[in-house]
């Protein structure tokens, strides 16, 4: 007999959000204190930001997948 989860699929998908939109906040925080002010050229600081988001949205991606259950409740039908 499995245990009975505690939050539903709409749950979960809030949880998936909400985590989310924290996260890019606090990575465009570090981006703007930390990469802005030693970069000159506009297109480095652009460009800069891109690839600083994408990791933290990978990472971010990896470690709901391997330490939250979010993900599978949305997968389960």
């Amino acid at each position: 007999m499995k245990p009975k989860s505690n939050y539903s699929r709409p749950m979960a998908a809030i949880y998936i959000i909400v985590s989310f939109l924290a996260t890019l906040i606090v990575l465009e925080l570090i981006c703007f204190l930390t990469f802005y002010p030693l970069l000159e050229n506009r297109f480095l600081r652009i460009f800069a930001s891109l690839i600083w988001l994408y990791a933290g949205a990978f990472a971010y991606y990896k470690l709901t997948h391997r330490y939250t259950k979010w993900w599978k409740r949305l997968n389960n039908k």
